[in-house]
């Protein structure tokens, strides 16, 4: 039986593309761990469903800042005086504390863990997942929801230089390397011209979810948008300022954690625009596994990236792929790895120029006055997710990947 160790710098509602492997490989028979530790407090409730659903899967390190206050600040501590020592130094562990809180913690876990394979689910576990695999002799994988070092605009940031160590130094001594959209992995091989990425796309289960089979023409059209966070730069903005231009009745849903002066900004936006307060709604984070549900009520779904630096102009979220298995139409911004999306996959919804507003409007305008279409699309959308754009196909890559990596 083969044993599998997992290794992320956030908890595990934060990461469902982890949690999707991780189950994947326990219902296949492999024995798992994941090595996790807080990120969000919002997200503490939520982890407690999937842990409870693994038990004994989940080893936390690193505190937290309510239970285990001490450990915790220690941990921001050494990773702050890493960050600056940085600059100086690229010895002694300097660089692997800056790019985690719980570097040395979940370090001493990982070793101490016979494990055939080690996966990284984040830049900051990359060097975890390393040093242990050398100590057990085990296995690494790795995989790229991100391009990291294309997270920055500029490269003389920090962050920059930092993230790019890393990559340099890590990512020769992985046995696979997987990827969550095409141009992460492309971007990724033109770099580092050794690296073989595979595509996962950040795909869902299948879902069973009761699709409206028409829509209320009286009804505001609804909009929806999810992030972990609601903030700036994610073209939310642009929505409010597009719903302006339309002489039609429309709600923009929003749903994530969001700070007070975040949404009195978008309230304030909104009422600007000389929208009713009634037309924005603000939505508290819920567990995962609810999300299908709770988006499936909505009539479009918005990806709205402005794409602020390279990673955000060719990343695919989960997003569109969460609207698919709810039956939402799309509306989403040409960003590289949208606009290539849509051109596979053309009935899914309307592409728009980002950053224009009324080229933003006028998708918004084809739904509202097409509601035919929009129920259309919306059906086409749901068997989409439910035949084609699913985790139990994408699923059998993934476990071919590690079949081929644990095998050999």
């Amino acid at each position: 039986m083969k044993h599998i160790t997992f290794i992320t710098t956030g908890q595990p509602s934060t990461n469902p593309r982890l949690v999707k492997e991780a189950e994947t490989l326990i219902k296949l028979g492999y024995q798992v761990k994941v090595i996790c530790c807080f990120y969000q407090g919002w997200a503490r409730e939520f982890d407690l469903e999937i842990i409870n659903r693994n038990q004994g899967v989940y080893i936390y390190c690193g505190g937290d800042p309510v239970h285990e206050k001490l450990s915790y600040y220690k941990t921001r501590l050494r990773q702050k005086t890493s960050l600056r020592l940085f600059n100086y130094t690229k010895a002694f562990g300097i660089p692997e504390n800056a790019i985690s809180r719980t570097h040395a913690e979940a370090l001493y876990i990982a070793r101490s863990i016979k494990t055939d394979l080690y996966i990284a689910h984040n830049l900051g576990a990359l060097p975890v997942a390393v040093l242990a695999a050398k100590f057990n002799q085990a296995k690494v994988g790795y995989d790229a929801e991100d391009m990291h070092s294309g997270q920055f605009k500029t490269k003389t940031e920090k962050g920059y230089l930092l993230n790019k160590f890393i990559e340099e130094k890590y990512f020769p001594q992985t046995d696979y390397f997987t990827a969550a959209s095409p141009l992460i992995a492309q971007n990724y091989k033109q770099i580092y011209p050794y690296l073989n990425p595979v595509v996962i796309n950040n795909v869902f289960p299948k879902t069973d979810l009761p699709i409206r089979p028409n829509i209320d023409t009286a009804s505001p059209l609804k909009l929806f948008w999810f992030s972990q966070t609601i903030g700036a730069e994610r073209g939310i903005e642009n929505i409010i300022e597009a719903m302006a231009l339309i002489d039609k009745p429309t709600e923009l849903h929003l749903l994530g954690n969001c700070s007070a002066g975040d949404e009195l900004a978008i309230m304030e936006l909104a009422k600007y625009n000389r929208l009713a307060p009634g037309q924005i709604h603000f939505h508290k984070p819920i567990a995962p596994d609810e999300l299908f549900k709770f988006a499936a009520q909505f009539d479009i779904g918005m990806a709205t990236e402005t794409a602020p630096n390279l990673n955000r102009d060719i990343c695919l979220t989960n997003k569109i792929f969460t609207y698919i298995q709810a039956g939402l139409a799309i509306i989403a911004s040409d960003t590289q790895a949208q606009r290539l999306f849509m051109e596979q996959h053309p009935t899914t919804g309307c592409l728009y120029q980002k950053d224009d507003i009324t080229s933003l409007a006028n998708c918004l305008l084809e739904y509202a006055e097409n509601p035919e279409s929009l129920i259309q699309t919306k059906q086409m959308n749901y068997q989409l997710g439910q035949t084609e754009l699913n985790w139990e196909n994408e699923s059998m890559i993934f476990q071919h990947v590690v079949e081929s990596v644990t095998s050999s």
